[in-house]
């Protein structure tokens, strides 16, 4: 076996998403991949903290490494001696994204677009209510940004509990903004202060002082805040910041000096220093502030960027910027770490799904058809969407009307990759041909059989598909009878009764819990999740099989 390096150093504004889009792909195409955890570099083998080391058969050429260095743009380095010390295992982590109540819509899809451009595709949103199944299912629990408000008050203490539970037990939590916020302790304001959630306070566990919230009136004016409670929380700083990495460890592996991130929440800092792997160091230009510009950099200054922190067997990362964000690419490379971390030494899980089933093809073409209508039933209800918004603006339901402009760029970047369907199609033919040929030749190696593997699941996809794309179907059309009925309630009956209503149509779109109160008498996936969900999975098989195909055309049989 042959040992190639990867190196991986991150340089802010340069782009990590490649090298851990092609390690990824490495991963699950059965090759050996390990990472170099040391904190040091080692002298002789050019190894780097952060570096991926890889692993590769004598019987493929140098000419298929050399082919992937320039597709990926990345650089691949043969190590002329090769020590395992210092270097782990890698496997697929599986993750789940908060998808429900008090999640911004376009937070959740720039987490989604940052994990595909890095090669994760082992993704589950969950839109709650969580239960355990949900949870015992996963390696890593992200939760993005939001409105606090609305989460903590729509989770429930038994599914705070589920989220502790999880995370003693092993799991790994990433907050993002406000979910960074959740598993916040603060220790210079009272609880009580901003209201009794007996959820809430079951997650807090980071002590933090919260350096852009208050009890008591400030004595600058706020140009973006908001009342919680008896506490006045602030927006300071909303742009691009610099944060400076201060601890090495797993979560910063490859990364030192500074990082350009984006910044739109709270400003906290960890009580425990030794738990802050990065701190804000200074303000770039371009950016908003929602206090006085003079005291927004004061508090901004020194406050906590990365916070890493062990709770019983798991990890609690907590990034108070936004590392997800496509016009920060660099610091999305952290957010590769801290994925990585539940994986590292263990072997990922694999599902059992039996054999292929010529049915597939049956049901993709099905499946097609249903796509199909999907994408003109979308099209009808952007077009309700878009005449309701200005009457309910008129009518001053502001929130109502965010949600669904959320809702509508939400879902026209889903359906934008409608055409992924049929892509899989043709993918699966190209390699069912390949299929034939290893079997002709009776080929024994572990590409060939991940290949077949990565066919069987295709088909086991597809069979998911034709199942669930019918419902998605009947709620669309659904939504387009409650939205034409919602066009007339907003004319002729009083506020109270729009919002009933509309709680009613957001339940059935983004999917949420059961409100009596509103008129909601049952839980919901909703409509984004399950079709987002269906197109990643998709998306998993068309790239899993592509790279091992191109794999296999450099083996010498």
């Amino acid at each position: 076996m042959k040992w190639w390096r990867l190196p991986f150093k991150a340089v802010d504004g340069k782009p990590c998403s490649n090298t851990y889009r092609l390690v990824n792909n490495f991963i699950e195409a059965g090759f050996n991949v390990r990472r170099f955890i040391g904190l040091r570099s080692v002298k002789g083998a050019g190894l780097q903290p952060g570096d991926f080391v890889i692993g590769v058969d004598d019987y493929y050429s140098e000419r298929l490494i050399n082919d992937l260095a320039a597709e990926y743009g990345v650089d691949l380095k043969p190590l002329r001696s090769f020590d395992s010390g210092s270097t782990v295992a890698l496997s697929i982590p599986l993750i789940g994204i908060y998808s429900g109540e008090g999640a911004e819509l376009s937070c959740v899809q720039d987490v989604i677009e940052a994990l595909e451009g890095m090669g994760f595709r082992k993704i589950s949103l969950l839109t709650g209510p969580l239960s355990p199944g949900d949870l015992s299912s996963i390696d890593v629990f992200i939760f993005g940004g939001g409105d606090i408000f609305r989460i903590i008050s729509s989770i429930s203490l038994e599914e705070a509990k589920l989220i502790r539970q999880f995370i003693e037990s092993g799991g790994v939590y990433v907050g993002i903004c406000t979910g960074a916020m959740l598993l916040v302790k603060p220790v210079n304001i009272f609880n009580t202060a901003y209201g009794r959630f007996e959820a809430w306070e079951e997650l807090q566990i980071v002590e933090c002082e919260i350096l852009s919230d208050s009890v008591s009136e400030f004595n600058w004016p706020v140009f973006s805040g908001k009342r919680f409670g008896e506490v006045l929380m602030t927006y300071p700083v909303k742009g691009l910041v610099k944060s400076k990495v201060v601890r090495r460890g797993l979560l910063t592996l490859g990364y030192a000096g500074r990082v350009t991130m984006l910044h739109t929440g709270p400003l906290i800092k960890a009580i425990d220093p030794r738990k802050v792997f990065g701190r804000i160091e200074s303000i770039t230009e371009n950016v908003e502030y929602g206090i006085p510009c003079e005291e927004a950099v004061r508090r901004a200054q020194g406050a906590s960027s990365i916070i890493m922190a062990e709770h019983g067997s798991g990890k609690i990362i907590l990034f108070t910027s936004h590392v997800e964000n496509r016009n920060t690419p660099t610091a999305q490379g952290l957010l590769g770490n801290a994925l990585f971390l539940k994986t590292y030494g263990s072997e990922g899980r694999c599902a059992q799904l039996g054999e292929f089933k010529t049915e597939a093809f049956v049901e993709a073409s099905e499946s097609c058809r249903l796509m199909k209508l999907i994408r003109d039933a979308v099209s009808k209800l952007v077009d309700q969407i878009e005449n309701v918004i200005p009457w309910l603006y008129a009518s001053q339901l502001i929130q109502e009307a965010t949600q669904l402009i959320m809702f509508e760029q939400a879902v026209r970047k889903i359906m934008s990759k409608e055409d992924v369907l049929l892509k899989s199609i043709e993918e699966s033919v190209e390699t069912n041909i390949v299929i034939q040929e290893i079997k002709r030749r009776r080929v024994t190696n572990i590409q060939a059989e991940h290949l077949s593997k990565s066919f069987v699941e295709w088909g086991y996809v597809m069979s998911k598909a034709r199942k669930a794309l019918s419902p998605i179907l009947e709620k669309i059309i659904e939504s387009q009878e409650i939205m034409a009925d919602l066009s007339t309630t907003i004319i002729s009956s009083d506020k109270s009764d729009v919002e009933r209503r509309f709680a009613f149509l957001w339940n059935i779109l983004a999917g949420g819990k059961a409100y009596p109160e509103k008129g909601v008498l049952s839980s919901s996936p909703g409509v984004l999740s399950p079709l987002t969900s269906l197109l990643l999975n998709l998306s998993d098989s068309i790239e899993e099989m592509r790279f091992l195909r191109k794999v296999l055309t450099y083996l010498k049989y």
